[in-house]
This record gives structure tokens, C-alpha cells and sequence, in this order.
């Protein structure tokens, strides 16, 4: 999700395509933080800015438009961006409320993406499918195997590139988190530690940051991880 964590869980069936503004029904439960989310986005109209991430813009200028996989999409502002300069998106989220709205705002710009209802985790995601793999704010629970992490990492294709961005989580006045506890959730860090010789690291810093409005407007730093994967492994 766009700003804040959520999380993920596991599933081998095909995922299904939700492209425009269709919403096709998903084959199995929703994933377990699902209602939480929903009951989250049911408090406001929209929860975060509406606009896209600002280490995004930074990050993919210049980069020529392939296919792109938006981790945790939200209200779809990021989605929508890459997909109006030409990107072919896949945006997946938790949230059936943010997906609608994520789907009214690609109507509303013309915009094609492709919709999935699930985490990271619950879909079936092509191997090395994506020119990037774009994870703003994501909310994947850490696991002892890293099952996340590695996930992540796996869907990237061959000279594509992972984008990781989450708050600073040094920068919390005296510890505080507001109730979030960072050693619960997948930070650019613990990307990071995975990359082997086979991903040339691009970026990986903290950066001052402003955000117009939305829930996660109060942030001001945050730590951007960009690395490109240069073999096949």
C-alpha cells in the first residue's frame, strides 16, 4: 500500500485479470489483513495524497516504458501515472476499497492497468516479469526465510529494476512509530542484504521528502533502494 504497511500470504492459482474498470470476483478468500485495509479506506474518501510517489518520479525518469508491477498499489495514483507514459501495469493490492477507487481514477484518466486483488504473496506472478518491480511504502511482514524479500527480487526480469522505498524509520522522534514496529515489516534493508553479484546496487539512501497531503504527509525522510539485475540469477 501506498504509505503504510499491509500484508501477505500465499497462493498458486492463476490471478485473476481485472483490466480498465472491470472487477472480476477472486477465486478464493481475501487475504487475512484484507478487511483491516478495507475498514481503513472505508474511514475517509481518500486516505493518501492522490498523487504519485515523489522517489517514483525520480527514479523512473529516463527509463524507457516496459512492464511494470506496482506492490501494494492503493487509491492507484502511482499506477496510473506509469501507466498514462506508456508503461503496460500490473497493480496488486489487499484492499477490494482501494482497488475501486484505484479503478475509478484509471477510468477517469484513460488509463489501462491490469488490477489484481491479493499480496504479494497470494498471486501467481511471472518469474522475472517485470522491467521493474516498484514496492512504495509496502507492507510485507518479515519471515525468517524472507519469503518477501525473495519474492520480490524474483519477479524481476533480467537488466530490469527493483525500486524499494519506506520511511526512515530512524527518523521517529524518541522511537516512536505511532504503533508501527519496524522489525515486524520488509524494509529497503532487508532487500538489500539479498542482493548478490547479480544486481548492481543504483541507489540506496535516505532522502529528505514532502508530501502535499494524506495520511502519510507527516513523513519526512525516506530511504530509497533502487538496484538493476544484470544476469539471470
Amino acid at each position: 500500500m501506498t504509505d503504510d504497511p499491509t500484508a501477505a500470504s500465499s497462493r498458486t492459482s492463476e490471478p485473476p485479470d481485472l483490466r480498465g474498470g472491470t472487477a472480476l470476483p477472486s477465486p478464493l478468500p481475501p487475504p487475512p489483513d484484507a478487511a483491516a485495509w478495507d475498514e481503513r479506506y472505508g474511514t475517509a474518501d481518500r486516505v493518501w495524497s492522490g498523487e504519485p510517489n515523489g522517489a517514483l518520479l525520480r527514479e523512473v525518469r529516463g527509463m524507457p516504458p516496459g512492464r511494470v508491477l506496482d506492490v501494494g498499489c492503493g487509491e492507484g495514483a502511482d499506477a496510473v501515472w506509469l501507466a498514462s507514459r506508456g508503461w503496460d501495469v500490473t497493480a496488486l493490492d489487499v484492499s477490494g476499497v482501494a482497488l475501486a477507487r484505484a479503478r475509478a481514477h484509471a477510468e477517469a484518466a484513460g488509463a489501462r492497468v491490469t488490477w489484481l486483488h491479493g499480496g504479494l504473496l497470494d498471486l501467481a506472478l511471472p518469474a522475472g516479469g517485470f522491467d521493474l518491480v516498484s514496492a512504495q511504502y509496502p507492507a510485507l511482514r518479515r519471515t525468517a526465510d524472507a519469503r518477501a524479500e525473495r519474492a520480490l527480487l524474483g519477479l524481476v526480469a533480467p537488466g530490469g529494476t527493483l525500486l524499494v522505498v519506506h520511511h526512515d524509520t530512524h527518523a521517529a522522534e524518541g522511537g516512536d512509530h505511532g504503533g508501527f514496529d519496524p522489525d515486524e515489516w520488509v524494509l529497503p534493508r532487508d532487500v538489500a542484504a539479498l542482493l548478490g553479484a547479480g544486481w548492481a546496487v543504483e541507489a540506496h539512501e535516505v532522502r529528505e521528502r514532502t508530501v502535499s497531503g494524506g495520511a502519510g504527509a507527516h513523513h519526512t525522510r525516506d530511504v530509497v533502494l533502487r538496484a538493476r539485475r544484470v544476469g539471470g540469477a
